[in-house]
């Protein structure tokens, strides 16, 4: 690397040309009296990453210069992984780097009055420094080592990470000089500066790894067993990564490695994002895999509150462990756990009349209040040192059954804070203290009881024998006859559409509340007209209340067509299994006598095509509309990627976006849904089903479906976002065009601006707008493959310096929005859906 120290600018020149040839070099050394001027940049030995000056604003209309010192990927330049000056930039392109004689590097600005001032400085000055050197390894770190031949490290940028975790970077803490390591995210896409959003090891307890946002807990990994973090899944199955974790008496940090030589790994904080990213690159692949955290509402730190248990599994994800009820009963029914659970009984610690019930295998509580035994100790030992201490309220032992390896015990002396259920493969048993009142009842008969018991059954057995041979018989035949009958009445009850069975309610029974009709007739005052708030193919939508003042909307089937009762099975089944909070949430179902009802959370403003196409447009600002556009980016990757199922929605439209009280989106209606294998690419289907003007190419002319199809409809919404113009209607501008046509034709005549609402002008950013105009084109591409996954997308969203390919014409550009052009695919009465929603 070529640094310079301070002299005179005649001999400054003379080294630059004297340098400029090494500064490029493979090597990436150099030592006191080299430089880096701007615009010049060194690569480590074997050309992985490159240290230079770089300026993020480089893409955006913004005016001025900012100049950072940073380190970033060779194969991949919009992923800076470090940046020096990160607080004060260099506000020209006269920015030099440069290493003292006493091991100091040191960035500086010329000044008008060509004085040179300092604005970044390593801080490592050493009067006992000979010769330093200073080199970018392979690894992303730049390093400054003693010249003389034991070469001590006297400085090293993995001491000071910014927003990535790079492979063998430590995460943690220094428990001798108090050091500690820790990502901060970038204060904007376009500012390097700190931003609100860290992730650190927690420095009690068993230093646990935290997501901070806006200086409040945002979620929490898990305490680490010894192979893994408990509760976070993807650092066991995840093999392209080696996962470490060392608590010794110097230091306690967290590192990774990559288990392959030829690929590349980093975690990074994702900008204006509540996603902690990690991207995973094999060394021939051109493209990042990235791993998006958290993925689901429990995820979210203490999301049920002070002993409550969040459940993925659950309609409403929170409940109160075994012997606790909600603090707050009102609260807890609107779906506010904040206060979570209290004891139904106070334990009384003189009390002996106490055991331990085991919950299960969750993410065990936060351990800052927690007692932990380093050594082997069995669950017996383990319970008794809870028992004996009157202070303990729960313990988990740290014990990996698949490798047979004990760490210890945890014991917790105070509330239980963010647990989490998981399988047995992911998480740890935890036992809980409570009166023995509340534990199951174990009865033990004696054997003298038993002998009398088995004896009697064996005589009865005996004098049954006979009749039993003759009575299998005749059941054997009878349930041949039944089976039959069952049968015959199943298919004629499908030709009538009616074939939603009592042993389906049995098997739903866990996934989604059954209510009964007179609940939901009473709550919409008997489907009173006064309480209509939507009306569309599947029915008629109402506003209820129940008793105890929930607000809630209820979904009537009208008609019992067979298509109805299909489509209200596809939302009961698919949407009672996912949980994301831009998802609508499924309350439960009624399914009495011919009723077929839904009962979903109430969506206090209704749809989005309300605000962008109607009378409410002039409501919503440019930066809340990004924020609406990233929710249901978020939703949609959660369906294709990140949900225990792959869902492609089929009918995303801005009518089935509904918004909360504070504008949060969320997708709903999946009548029309379609689950898929999670190797499953695309599907065929006769009955094309949807919404024109959303439905991608291949779908209306063919019937082909996949995670495309969404993208496809994302397209299409996120430029009637931008635009507040409909997809099917024609628009002049030279000739008839519609939506589609009009961006493409606007963007290849470099007049894409001239697309957004003029509603939008005053409150947006100019370059965020002509890339989400971009990212819309590439979305609604004519072939499938040459669109992205809604991973793509929601990176390039999310990340302003992310790249964007060009896009091609895009799909249904025949100079016309005429229908006919869409082929001759077969529409049900389902497929144009006219839903007008004024709330929900």
């Amino acid at each position: 690397m070529a640094l310079q120290s301070s002299i005179s600018s005649f001999l400054a020149y003379v080294l630059i040309l004297f340098f400029s040839s090494l500064v490029t070099g493979a090597h990436g050394q150099g030592g006191v009296g080299d430089i880096i001027r701007d615009g010049q940049t060194v690569v480590s030995e074997s050309g992985v990453f490159v240290l230079g000056f770089f300026d993020p604003n480089q893409n955006s209309s913004s005016t001025g210069e900012t100049r950072y010192l940073g380190i970033w990927y060779n194969f991949s330049t919009d992923v800076i992984v470090w940046v020096a000056n990160r607080e004060i930039p260099v506000t020209d392109s006269s920015g030099v780097v440069e290493l003292t004689e006493d091991g100091d590097l040191i960035i500086s600005q010329n000044q008008t009055n060509n004085n040179d001032v300092v604005v970044w400085s390593s801080n490592s000055s050493n009067p006992k420094v000979v010769n330093p050197v200073a080199t970018l390894l392979d690894t992303g770190n730049l390093i400054i080592t003693n010249g003389t031949e034991d070469g001590y490290l006297i400085w090293q940028s993995f001491d000071y990470p910014t927003d990535t975790l790079l492979p063998s970077m430590k995460l943690g803490l220094n428990k001798q000089t108090g050091q500690e390591w820790k990502l901060t995210s970038w204060k904007e896409p376009n500012d390097p500066s700190p931003g609100e959003s860290i992730l650190q090891l927690g420095n009690s307890g068993l230093h646990e790894l935290y997501f901070i946002r806006d200086n409040k807990k945002y979620c929490r990994r898990g305490s680490w067993n010894g192979k893994w973090f408990v509760g976070y899944p993807i650092t066991k199955t995840n093999s392209r990564f080696l996962n470490m974790f060392v608590d010794n008496e110097t230091h306690v940090f967290y590192t990774i490695n990559m288990a392959n030589a030829n690929s590349y790994g980093r975690l990074s904080w994702y900008q204006n994002s509540s996603l902690f990213i990690t991207g995973f690159k094999q060394d021939d692949a051109s493209d990042w895999i990235y791993f998006s955290y958290p993925l689901e509402t429990c995820d979210l730190y203490n999301y049920c509150g002070p002993n409550g248990l969040c459940n993925s599994q659950n309609l409403t994800f929170c409940e109160c462990f075994d012997g606790f009820h909600p603090k707050s009963t009102v609260d807890w029914r609107k779906r506010n756990f904040t206060l979570g659970c209290e004891r139904d009984e106070v334990l009384n610690c003189t009390n002996d009349d106490q055991g331990f019930l085991k919950v299960g295998y969750v993410k065990i509580p936060e351990s800052t209040n927690s007692t932990s035994f380093e050594k082997n100790m069995s669950i017996a030992e383990c319970e008794d040192h809870c028992f004996n201490n009157c202070s303990c309220i729960a313990y988990a032992p740290m014990y990996l059954e698949s490798f047979k390896v004990s760490r210890g015990c945890i014991m917790w002396h105070g509330d239980l804070i963010d647990t989490v259920m998981q399988n047995k493969n992911h998480g740890l048993e935890l036992y809980l203290r409570l009166p023995k009142s509340m534990l199951p009842k174990n009865s033990n008969g004696d054997t003298q009881t038993i002998i009398i018991a088995t004896t009697v059954v064996g005589v009865v057995i005996l004098l049954l024998g006979i009749l039993l041979v003759v009575v299998g018989v005749v059941i054997l035949l009878l349930g041949i006859l039944l089976v039959f009958i069952r049968r015959k009445r199943k298919k004629k009850r499908a030709k009538k559409g009616t074939w939603i069975t009592k042993s389906m309610l049995d098997d739903w029974k866990d996934e989604v509340q059954l209510f009964d009709f007179l609940t939901i007739s009473s709550s919409t005052n008997n489907f009173s007209n006064d309480n209509v708030i939507g009306q569309g193919g599947f029915g008629i939508v109402y506003k209820g209340i129940m008793e105890d003042g929930q607000e809630i909307a209820v979904k009537r089937l009208e008609r019992p067509s067979e298509q109805g009762l299909n489509d209200f099975m596809n939302e009961v089944v698919l949407i009672a299994k996912l949980q994301h909070r831009n998802l609508v949430q499924l309350l439960g179902c009624c399914m009495e006598k011919d009723e077929r009802i839904l009962v979903y959370e109430f969506m206090e403003n209704a749809s989005l095509d309300a605000f962008i196409f109607g009378e409410k447009r002039h409501l919503l600002n440019w930066p809340k509309l990004v924020e609406i556009i990233i929710g249901i980016a978020r939703g949609l990757l959660y369906l294709h990627q990140d949900s225990r199922l792959r869902i492609i929605h089929r009918d995303l439209k801005p009518a089935n976006i509904l918004l909360d009280d504070v504008m949060n989106p969320k997708i709903s209606d999946f009548g029309t849904a379609r689950l898929f294998d999670a190797e499953q690419l695309e599907e065929n289907t006769r009955r094309v089903i949807g919404t024109y003007g959303y439905m991608s190419p291949e779908y209306s002319n063919g019937g082909i479906f996949s995670i495309k199809s969404d993208v496809f409809s994302f397209g299409v919404l996120l430029l009637e976002i931008i635009s507040g113009k409909k997809n099917r209607i024609n628009y002049k501008y030279e000739e008839d065009l519609n939506l589609l046509e009009l961006a493409w034709t606007l963007c290849k005549e470099g007049q894409s601006l001239n697309l957004l609402d003029e509603s939008l002008s005053n409150s947006c950013l100019v370059p965020q707008v002509l890339r989400f105009i971009q990212i819309g084109l590439l979305c609604v591409q004519d072939k499938a493959d040459d669109r992205p996954t809604m991973s793509d997308v929601f990176l390039m969203l999310s990340n302003d310096s992310s790249f964007i390919k060009d896009a091609k014409r895009p799909g249904f550009c025949y100079g016309s929005s005429d229908t006919s052009t869409l082929g001759q695919a077969y529409f049900t009465n389902n497929i144009v859906t006219l839903t007008q929603l004024e709330g929900r």
